[in-house]
């Protein structure tokens, strides 16, 4: 539009410029796209411009529509060239980058395996350990160092399985009861739980989600709980019409502070549906588990 407004300027200034020089000297030699005429042209190929010696002076409207159409065309060119050499360009730079990413992708896949084969082997050796002690004494302490075995190995396991999921691209969404899955995952708890008390406030409530990414967060939040309680732990759910709240509070035992890895995890997973974690601490530690419906 900028190019056809300056040539259409253009165009009107010298065809004044000419009229007026042909109005001086008519044997002047005038531009192809300027014509004159004994009579008035008909139809539309030609504009008036004005009139000298009894002659009408026209220009030609086609010569702009040449000069666009030429402009045009070079133009497409110019810009097809430009526009496929950045393709070329973007297109290399996706490769590399791609092909840097699949390598740190291998390469922490092969870290993880490493790492999670030295525990898997350390832990074995320690399940037997355990079992040797116990065909000789039956201690008190035994029970409790069996426990604590226990729970690492599920936690073990609970920790492979997440990583595993988290290198899925694609997720299994499924209709999922929460009720259901609280008290499985409090299942795997159940020896950790014998001299405790657990008051449950459930209710059936369903979501649509991975059940992998549900499972793991529920289990690093209740693990934690377990972990950490003294005598008492409650569990109560409810909702509005936009969100689900999971209330998992528990008396204060245990002090020992861990790495926080597993809560991490949970709140990574829970972010991936807008949910969230919150917790506070006063005479008993509370943790809020927040998902949109």
């Amino acid at each position: 539009m900028f190019f056809k407004y300056n040539i259409e300027s253009q165009i009107y200034r010298e065809t004044k410029l000419y009229l007026e020089i042909y109005k001086y000297n008519p044997g002047v030699i005038l531009p192809p796209y300027i014509k004159t005429f004994d009579h008035l042209p008909s139809g539309k190929e030609y504009e008036i411009i004005g009139m000298s010696d009894g002659k009408y002076i026209a220009f030609d409207r086609n010569y702009k529509d040449r000069k666009l159409e030429s402009f045009a065309t070079t133009l497409l060119m110019w810009e097809a060239v430009l526009v496929v050499s950045l393709m070329i360009l973007v297109y290399f730079t996706i490769v590399k980058y791609i092909k840097k990413e699949e390598y740190i992708r291998q390469y922490l896949e092969i870290l993880i395996l490493t790492i999670t084969h030295k525990l898997g082997n350390f832990l074995s050796i320690q399940r037997l350990n355990i079992d040797l002690i116990k065909s000789k004494c039956r201690l008190k302490a035994v029970n409790r160092l069996e426990n604590a075995y226990s729970l690492m190995e599920k936690d073990f396991k609970f920790t492979i399985k997440t990583l595993k999921n988290l290198g899925e691209s694609e997720k299994t969404i499924s209709t999922v009861n929460l009720k259901d899955m609280i008290e499985d995952v409090l299942h795997h708890f159940i020896e950790n739980l014998k001299d405790k008390k657990v008051r449950l406030k459930l209710k059936d409530i369903y979501i649509k989600a991975d059940p992998n990414d549900l499972e793991n967060i529920l289990f690093s939040v209740i693990e934690n709980t377990v972990k950490f309680s003294e005598e008492k732990i409650y569990i109560k759910m409810c909702n509005d019409k936009k969100n689900i709240y999971i209330f998992i509070k528990n008396d204060v035992g245990s002090v020992s502070k861990g790495a926080g890895v597993g809560l991490q995890i949970a709140e990574f997973l829970l972010s991936q549906y807008g949910g969230e974690i919150k917790t506070h601490v006063g005479r008993d530690f509370l943790t809020v588990i927040k998902l949109p419906l």
